[in-house]
């Protein structure tokens, strides 16, 4: 059989094909960039046909990921490339090194290409031994990974010395070679090129209630911004900072650029919603606006939701975020007081929390709310007020995360321990196990309260049914699904539906 020839072929770990519907955007970006430059790209993208993560799911997780990865490598079978590239979060570590070893079985000369958060915060772990990685993207990937494969595709035999933003093993010292960090890019609109073309959009854009969490609609997902200036302790955003370039950190898609993709969405795909998949889309207040006139302005009839932080909302702006189809804001709360914020540097107050959700409530945007607990020195009094802001601010949706100490974050940096390389694969592992068998390592909370039970019983609570169900009997709803070019897709996704919500309240 003939194999098909694509200049880079690109791959996420065999994990993130469990995401719900959500596309892998980071390569839709690097992708579609390359292909805008005249290269030709490939994503090998394996999509998971159950979305209900039942408790028969969770049981067979470990061959399904298993399943993943044989058909990822079947399909590389079919296609020559000189290039392949990775993206690798650190729970993902041990995986991606898996994958790779896969892809070295079917073409050995093939050049491996990793990046994202983790070769950006900790390339040197890529390189401790022979780990068939021949170059770590540090930062931004686009332009990087485009002046790459120029030089790999052209048989360059300068080395890749002069390649800003990237660490690699020199072919014939065998020295690892660190490069001068890479400027951001602070025009967007010049490298976001999405191109849907690479993925299967027919799965990804079924109506659900994964994109916008809790409306079932047809949706997708997009990155409007990079970048966030914020100095949580439990977030590795600060250390990519330090890790990335000169240049401005926070930055935003022009509002035209941004409506010209949704276009295309809408007419080639026939979307009914989206959202901002970014870390904060509210960054900049006067980009918003502008983005929410000019939506409002051309008429495209799509709901949208985004993430946000209290303290970047005022009313003046969520009445225009709600006028132009703003239908849910998506909120890191994290504590219950003022003083567990101030303790993880989260910047915010109860007081402006309370305010920005009265305010959502008024102009009619659901409201979604990230709780943490798990967090140093946490005690019994720092649960109770967590649900005691929940009785007041009433969001429709309440995700009750257990913090995890993700290398880069400072909680982790600051913490009595490092984990060693080969301890990656323990952050692959569910939560409640390592609490379990590694509690000097994953608990952080001070008191001895069962989280697991309590985070059961408090989801159930607090996302009740009734509350959430007020969308779904809402004027604009229904014009959205009377409107809708696909309306047969939301009645073949019906039972997918009713199946996912009679496994959050009754399997969870």
């Amino acid at each position: 059989m003939n194999k098909k020839y694509f200049d880079v072929v690109l791959f996420s770990p065999p994990s993130r094909m469990l995401n719900h519907y959500r596309p892998p955007m980071a390569l839709l970006y690097l992708g579609g960039y390359l292909t805008h430059k005249g290269l030709k790209a490939k994503i090998i993208d394996v999509p998971v046909k159950k979305q209900v993560r039942d408790t028969k799911f969770r049981t067979n997780h470990k061959l399904i990921l298993r399943d993943i990865r044989r058909q990822m490598i079947e399909n590389f079978k079919n296609v020559e490339t000189k290039i392949v590239g990775i993206t690798c979060y650190s729970t993902e570590f041990a995986e991606v090194l898996r994958l790779i070893k896969d892809i070295k079985r079917i073409n050995s000369s093939v050049k491996i290409i990793v990046g994202g958060v983790h070769p950006t915060i900790m390339p040197m772990d890529f390189f401790e031994e022979e780990t068939g990685v021949d170059i770590c993207v540090v930062g931004e990937g686009e332009i990087t990974l485009y002046e790459l494969a120029q030089q790999i595709l052209n048989n360059s035999e300068k080395g890749f010395d002069n390649i800003k933003g990237i660490v690699f093993k020199d072919e014939f010292t065998k020295k690892v070679k660190r490069v001068p960090l890479r400027s951001l890019e602070e025009n967007l609109d010049d490298i976001s090129f999405c191109d849907y073309s690479l993925i299967d959009m027919n799965y990804y854009t079924n109506a659900s209630p994964y994109s916008i969490r809790g409306c079932y609609l047809r949706s997708m997902y997009l990155l409007a911004t990079r970048g966030c200036p914020f100095q949580c302790t439990f977030c590795v955003a600060k250390k990519l900072r330090e890790c990335t370039g000169k240049g401005k950190f926070t930055r935003m898609r022009s509002a035209g650029n941004i409506i010209s993709e949704l276009k295309r969405l809408k007419k080639n795909y026939k979307i009914d919603a989206f959202y901002f998949i970014d870390d904060m889309f509210t960054i900049d207040r006067k980009s918003v606006k502008e983005f929410c006139t000019k939506l409002r302005n051309e008429n495209l009839n799509l709901l949208w939701g985004c993430n946000s932080r209290v303290s970047t909302l005022d009313e003046e702006l969520i009445k225009e975020m709600a006028k132009s189809g703003c239908i849910q804001i998506d909120f890191g709360v994290e504590r219950g007081s003022d003083q567990a914020l101030k303790a993880i540097k989260k910047g915010i107050t109860i007081k402006k929390t309370i305010e920005t959700f009265d305010l959502c409530h008024k102009y009619g945007i659901r409201t979604f709310a990230n709780m943490l607990i798990n967090l140093p020195g946490e005690t019994e009094q720092d649960l109770e007020d967590i649900l005691n802001l929940l009785d007041r601010i009433k969001p429709e949706v309440v995700f009750l995360n257990i913090f995890f100490p993700y290398p880069g974050a400072e909680i982790y940096e600051n913490a009595p321990y490092k984990f060693k390389r080969e301890e990656y694969s323990l952050l692959a592992q569910g939560i409640w196990t390592l609490l379990k068998t590694h509690p000097e390592k994953f608990k952080f909370a001070d008191h001895n309260i069962d989280m697991k039970s309590w985070q059961s019983r408090n989801y159930r609570k607090y996302n009740s049914l009734l509350r959430n169900a007020v969308f779904y009997f809402s004027l604009r709803y229904w014009k959205t699904l009377l409107r809708s070019q696909a309306k047969m897709n939301y009645i073949n996704q019906f039972s997918m539906l009713t199946r996912e919500f009679i496994n959050q309240k009754f399997n969870t």
